[in-house]
């Protein structure tokens, strides 16, 4: 059963059974290796600010600055204190890819409901 809301969608546990069954690891293992590259991207970013992996995207790590806001909770002005982001932007590659996937998913989706729909029903058809 998946999530409703916000933070619907899969997590990390779906990514280690994903890599798990693609790859024909176990599962230990395969949350050994997304933990390893979680690590692995943390520790670059660290380092030199920008992680860009060919046909997938680039990471970057952003200084933001010390702002004034807002407590929603009593509307009183809070300060919030300078500090880092990290920015994803997909690459061309990876997000044409994607699109395409999507796209042929939708058709397979629409062609039963199409289909259902083109044939007459016995129901209303008169003899004249």
């Amino acid at each position: 059963m998946m999530k409703k809301g916000r933070m619907a969608g899969a997590g990390r546990k779906n990514l280690v059974d994903a890599v798990a069954e693609k790859t024909g690891i176990t599962k230990e293992n395969a949350g050994v290796a997304v933990k390893a590259v979680q690590e692995s991207v943390m520790d670059l970013l660290q380092q030199s600010g920008k992680l860009q992996l060919m046909k997938f995207g680039s990471f970057t790590l952003r200084k933001t600055k010390q702002r004034q806001g807002r407590n929603p909770a009593t509307g009183q002005p809070i300060t919030i204190p300078a500090g880092y982001r990290i920015g994803f932007k997909v690459s061309k590659t990876w997000k044409d890819s994607m699109m395409a996937r999507q796209r042929a998913h939708d058709q397979k989706a629409a062609k039963p409901a199409a289909k259902a729909a083109a044939k007459p029903s016995k129901k209303n058809w008169k003899k004249r």
